[in-house]
């Protein structure tokens, strides 16, 4: 079937039925109440979105309905007019609940077809061997049911784009939904996917709608909501702020639900030193994703760096810190030549940078929030052969106070934080060392609309400090806010450099697809 608009509902009437209902939904962890007293109704063949900030209680709802966690007592679902047990996975399931988790628990080299086989069972031939023609078929069927009819099932899913392997992740969860499913779960399901991606994405969403399919869709994009949901349900402090159409709202009146306040944009104030010398330059930069990549970036200028997967665009940060060999290049931090594939050298020579994958990359899980701010540079409150915790933790309570992190303390593990404070924890981190490269990449990606714009701040704040400033991100709206210029890769090369009144969203989406009539003034 055709795409439907987004603010109107499928069929020809307005006539929807209640499929899952939640009343007096409570979750107490020790010194906590995660979720209290929410309510949640949700309606078949439509878009549902939940929204809040992170550590509203958004996760927490996923992983009762999930089966991971067990609500307060006193709590009433029911689905499809039937009583549901929260807190139980396995009801969840038969009852028609599907969910596909922001990681979605892929295994990358497998391909498509063993990705969904393991979940819903093999085919089995006589003597229990396995009918591999019936499984790539249910496989390829399955795909080609949401309008992905382009993806070799045979291919390792580590392989596939972003958007090929969240659509693996949906066909598996929907196995067989004619018969058994009702309600789609979708946490963050396009916190990695670029925009073509995402279009592909929701196009899927729109197919399954028109069969009837609800879909509860957990998103910090909010420009998504208001294009692919109908209704929009906003958790604040756990509880449920309120429920309306998307139709009743625009982005301030929603953001101002979230936070409870009209939101204060951070202003894009600081100015590049131009008449200086650039304190980063990257010459000939080059590796199997980038060629011959040269730039540079002055005292107190942002650079962003746009492009879709695979155009370079994900390779440049890695590449310049040290996180990853180059094959040919330099780069110089004031005038200083970083040796290749050392970051130690790069944070010697005054380079701090925030890396994409926050989990495995940035944070130390099981270390406490002091030490995951101080790990970079310990060595300011080493005395007598000795770390002065004392010292160590005025420090962080000092930053903790300017970044707005919210935490019980600086001794727990960071691990308990929402991810947006720990995300400005990495901030802190890198803003400790006085950097005068700041390197940034996805430095927003799932976190919530008002600790984004904290985080934004801080760049700006950073380059008012005179530091250079380089941002790589998928999000073209963010970097058009925060950037004095931005350069675009295409196929591995800066295809355009955009400033001025041509830098706008819409020329970045042109300009990352190649398209050659993108103004550049």
């Amino acid at each position: 079937m055709g795409a439907c608009s987004a603010h109107e509902p499928e069929g020809a009437s307005k006539i929807v039925s209640k499929l899952l209902e939640i009343r007096h939904l409570s979750k107490t962890f020790p010194g906590q109440m995660a979720l209290d007293g929410l309510d949640l109704s949700i309606d078949a063949g439509r878009t549902h979105a939940v929204v809040g900030q992170n550590g509203s209680g958004k996760s927490t709802l996923i992983k009762i309905l999930a089966g991971y966690h067990q609500p307060d007592p006193g709590s009433f679902a029911e689905l499809a007019g039937r009583p549901l047990r929260l807190g139980d996975g396995h009801a969840a399931y038969e009852g028609g609940i599907r969910i596909v988790h922001q990681d979605l628990g892929l295994v990358d080299g497998l391909d498509a077809v063993e990705n969904i086989s393991m979940a819903v069972g093999y085919t089995t031939r006589r003597f229990g061997r396995i009918n591999w023609r019936a499984d790539r078929t249910r496989a390829a069927d399955g795909l080609a049911s949401l309008g992905f009819d382009d993806i070799d099932v045979t291919v390792p899913v580590g392989r596939l784009a972003p958007s090929q392997r969240t659509a693996v992740a949906v066909a598996r969860a929907l196995h067989r939904w004619e018969e058994d499913a009702h309600l789609l779960v979708l946490d963050e399901p396009t916190a990695s996917l670029p925009g073509q991606d995402v279009e592909r994405l929701f196009s899927a969403i729109r197919i399954l709608k028109s069969r009837g399919v609800a879909i509860l869709y957990v998103s910090h994009h909010l420009g998504e909501v208001f294009e692919i949901a109908q209704d929009v349900t906003v958790i604040r402090d756990g509880t449920r702020v309120g429920t309306k159409e998307v139709t009743e709202l625009d982005h301030d009146s929603l953001i101002e639900m979230m936070i409870g306040h009209r939101l204060e944009r951070a202003v894009h104030s600081s100015s590049a030193v131009t008449h200086l010398e650039p304190r980063l330059v990257v010459t000939g930069l080059t590796s199997a994703t980038v060629h011959g990549v040269d730039f540079s970036v002055q005292p107190g200028e942002v650079v962003g760096i746009a492009g879709i997967t695979g155009s370079g665009r994900e390779s440049i940060v890695p590449l310049i810190t040290g996180q990853r060999p180059s094959d040919l290049g330099n780069v110089f931090v004031d005038g200083r030549s970083i040796a290749n594939y050392s970051p130690v050298e790069a944070i010697a020579a005054g380079m701090a940078f925030v890396p994409a994958e926050r989990a495995t990359n940035g944070v130390l899980p099981l270390m406490s929030v002091a030490q995951n701010m101080t790990i970079a540079d310990v060595g300011r409150h080493w005395r007598k052969g000795r770390l002065r915790h004392d010292e160590e933790d005025a420090e962080c309570r000092e930053l903790i106070d300017s970044l707005n992190i919210k935490t019980a303390g600086t001794t727990i593990p960071i691990a308990a934080l929402s991810g947006g404070n720990q995300q400005k924890v990495l901030f802190g981190r890198s803003l400790r060392l006085a950097p005068t490269v700041l390197v940034l990449d996805e430095p927003t990606s799932g976190i919530d609309v008002h600790a984004k714009e904290e985080i934004l701040r801080l760049i700006d704040e950073a380059a008012q400090e005179h530091a250079a400033v380089l941002v790589a991100s998928t999000d073209t709206d963010e970097l058009v806010q925060v950037s004095h210029r931005i350069l675009v890769f295409v196929d591995g090369r800066i295809a355009h450099e955009l400033s001025g009144a041509a830098m706008t969203a819409e020329n970045v989406e042109r300009a990352q697809l190649g398209n050659a009539k993108v103004t550049t003034g």
